[in-house]
């Protein structure tokens, strides 16, 4: 009975005392948080789908282990700006889901709601002007944007306020890297691509099948003036298109009365894809300057004393 007993106890290990010392507890599932099957069950039943076709919004990069505090950041910065750029007062559901929480059964609520916030699994309302989202990427996160709000408008404000911060004290993020607006989204498919560019840079470039032609809407291409252009694609757990593929079949849709000009373009072509689906958007030649919308770089350059910027060659 003895050993019978002795077998059952618990191991235990010596500690520099000569006392007993338990083995800490092995957490249940193997690592991470141990969730229940209510716990999965409701997380479950309140995801949403996502990423859809149609889109448009912003893809935003970020430190590696950091994306909800980054996503936390990305809410409240696009949040402020709607409201000054719009008028339109974002109400973030995050700081709603803090209210009301005074027992165990709350808490558990909360937390389940704050976890499939943060993957961007949530029932956003279909009139909110944002909605972000967290991906299944490391490092990926994006806001979801809807009309008036134009992507490429709110990165650029985002971008240029922020070369004037000097202090970093004053930085409005610090998990959040780079931004690449997306005007429009469709399937990753050469079908796909053809659409989404034929949408996209009809606005700012004369289409090589509307050369000569007229629409039913009249001359859509009379007050474009020839620009030139760079196309910069980039690719994020997708090998159905190549880089190749994609940069030749974008510029076969422009006219050629528009010239490449990788060094210094009137206009940059973004193109982002991710897994199935193909994004895009046409930015100003600022794009460069401004660190290729890459927050964190705005800030570090703009921190730096005027005596470190790289010098201008005298003409």
């Amino acid at each position: 009975m003895a050993s019978l007993a002795s077998s059952k106890r618990k191991h235990s290990i010596r500690n520099s005392s000569g006392s007993d010392a338990r083995l800490p507890k092995r957490s249940k599932g193997g690592g991470g948080r141990w969730q229940t099957p209510h716990h999965k069950a409701k997380l479950q039943a309140l995801k949403t789908k996502g990423l859809e076709v149609g889109d448009m919004g912003i893809w935003t990069t970020c430190v590696k282990g950091k994306e909800q505090q980054a996503l936390e950041e990305l809410t409240a910065l696009c949040g402020e700006y709607v409201e000054s750029l719009y008028g339109i007062k974002y109400a973030n559901p995050a700081e709603a889901l803090e209210d009301g929480e005074e027992d165990n059964d709350l808490d558990i609520e909360s937390s389940i709601k704050k976890e499939v916030l943060g993957m961007g699994a949530r029932d956003a309302p279909k009139d909110s002007t944002l909605e972000p989202m967290r991906t299944d990427l490391d490092c990926l996160l994006f806001m979801k944007t809807r009309p008036p709000i134009n992507p490429v408008k709110l990165v650029q404000q985002i971008c240029r306020d922020a070369q004037g911060v000097k202090d970093k004290g004053d930085r409005r993020s610090r998990f959040i890297n780079r931004f690449t607006p997306i005007t429009l989204t469709a399937k990753a498919t050469e079908i796909g691509l053809e659409e989404v560019a034929s949408k996209v840079l009809g606005e700012h470039f004369q289409l090589a099948n509307m050369d000569n032609k007229q629409t039913q809407h009249g001359d859509l291409t009379t007050g474009l003036e020839a620009c030139s252009y760079a196309i910069r694609p980039t690719f994020r757990a997708h090998n159905n298109l190549s880089r190749d593929q994609v940069i030749e079949k974008v510029a076969s849709l422009i006219s050629p009365s528009h010239k490449v000009n990788l060094s210094s373009p009137d206009k940059v072509i973004l193109i982002d894809i991710y897994q199935t689906f193909c994004g895009m958007s046409v930015v100003d030649s600022d794009w460069d300057v401004l660190k290729r919308y890459n927050l964190h770089e705005i800030y570090l350059s703009a921190s730096k004393p005027a005596s470190d910027a790289p010098q201008q060659p005298n003409i």
